[in-house]
């Protein structure tokens, strides 16, 4: 088979992750330095994240497509057994009252940053094997059924965030496989009414909304982030502080090398380059969807599509936190935000984006879906594709 290698993805995602590693260690240097008695502490965790995600992307990415469905099941497996080990005390870890990782010696993996990547795949193999058949909503049940478990024990963590992201990425799954205007509006409004009570029984949650709709209403809690972010912001003006020179990093912003990275970018390196780097998401963006649309087949299109709206839409979202236009939520900037977890799990959707580009055909994907015209056979269960009758 002849495989290819798409560079463009690869210069875009190597720019993101040293910039990441620059960036970090800007932001961290002085709190690590305080905290552990030596500058490069989170750092050298990320790094670390950052060479064993490399392997993942490179072992990924030389992998046939047909391989990596064929094990698609064994992934799943491991990611719930890795979500159960979550909640065993001894083996959990437990930060800001949440259970999200596992592990030993001060090494945690946080299993629902991979539950993502997992439900996709299975998801993009399924909705393959069923192409034509998206309309029936037995189908589209089966679709929530695969999702439904992990994201049962992602919400008990509890991780709102995360729950809410993988049930909207198996959405536009479904949407990218053709499903219809009226079961999109009926999952919507379902999903609403999920979501509603979920937000009303936690008080947190709550206080999150009140604090991004007045802010300076709720500057000592929920809004203090926010307003901390946009004195950062401002204070860049155009070209920035320098690099390193950022004031809001020396505890007027908690943790600044995680979630709010992107004020520390701003501040330090100025509004032109923070629009550079929105440039860059939305060329990684371009790049995924063009893999997509030149995919070997539907569960190539089906998958690409998928993570490459997965990346593209937590960018958005953490960047629309930091400029307070969009709740407060616990989402990392994709290739640059601290978690090792994170890093690892993102430069893995890389790999499979880049193992999909390498077995591209020169026509859409669209050319490898059922011919119009074929006849379903009726029998018990979801209906069977049949090949339309020779003319």
């Amino acid at each position: 088979m002849n495989r290819r290698t798409d560079a463009w993805l690869i210069l875009i995602v190597a720019t993101l992750v040293l910039l990441g590693l620059v960036m970090g260690f800007s932001a961290s240097a002085v709190v690590a330095a305080e905290r552990t008695g030596t500058e490069t502490y989170y750092f050298i965790r990320q790094f670390i994240g950052t060479v064993v995600g490399l392997g993942l992307c490179v072992g990924a990415a030389f992998t046939p497509t047909a391989i990596i469905r064929k094990y698609r099941w064994w992934m799943y497996g491991a990611v719930v057994v890795g979500l159960v080990l979550c909640f065993i005390p001894g083996i959990k870890h437990s930060a800001g009252g949440a259970s999200r990782w596992f592990g030993f010696q001060g090494v945690h993996i946080q299993p629902s940053e991979f539950a993502k990547i997992s439900i996709l795949i299975c998801l993009a193999h399924f909705l393959e094997r069923w192409r034509g058949l998206i309309r029936d909503g037995r189908v589209i049940l089966i679709s929530f059924l695969i999702a439904a478990p992990m994201m049962g024990m992602v919400l008990f963590q509890p991780d709102f965030g995360t729950t809410v992201i993988i049930g909207g990425l198996c959405g536009t799954m479904l949407v990218v496989a053709g499903m219809q205007i009226v079961h999109i509006l009926m999952g919507f409004v379902g999903a609403l009414c999920l979501m509603v009570p979920l937000v009303l029984v936690e008080q947190y949650r709550l206080a999150r909304l009140v604090g991004f709709w007045k802010p300076w209403d709720s500057m000592d809690s929920e809004g203090y982030h926010v307003i901390q972010s946009w004195i950062a912001i401002h204070s860049g003006g155009l070209w920035g502080q320098g690099l390193g020179n950022s004031m809001a990093k020396l505890h007027f912003l908690p943790e600044p090398w995680t979630d709010y990275i992107a004020a520390i970018i701003a501040e330090e390196l100025g509004l032109v380059r923070f629009l550079c780097i929105i440039g860059l998401f939305a060329l990684f963006t371009w790049r995924g969807l063009h893999i997509a649309r030149r995919a070997r087949d539907p569960f190539g299109m089906y998958l690409a599509a998928t993570l490459t709206v997965m990346v593209g839409l937590e960018a958005l979202f953490n960047m629309g936190v930091v400029m307070g236009m969009l709740p407060s939520k616990g989402l990392v900037l994709p290739f640059i935000s601290y978690g090792a977890s994170a890093m690892i799990s993102h430069l893995f959707a890389v790999g499979l984006l880049l193992s999909i580009a390498a077995e591209a055909k020169d026509v859409p994907a669209k050319a490898g879906w059922p011919a119009k015209g074929a006849r379903l056979q009726t029998s018990p269960g979801i209906p069977r594709e049949q090949p339309a009758p020779a003319r």
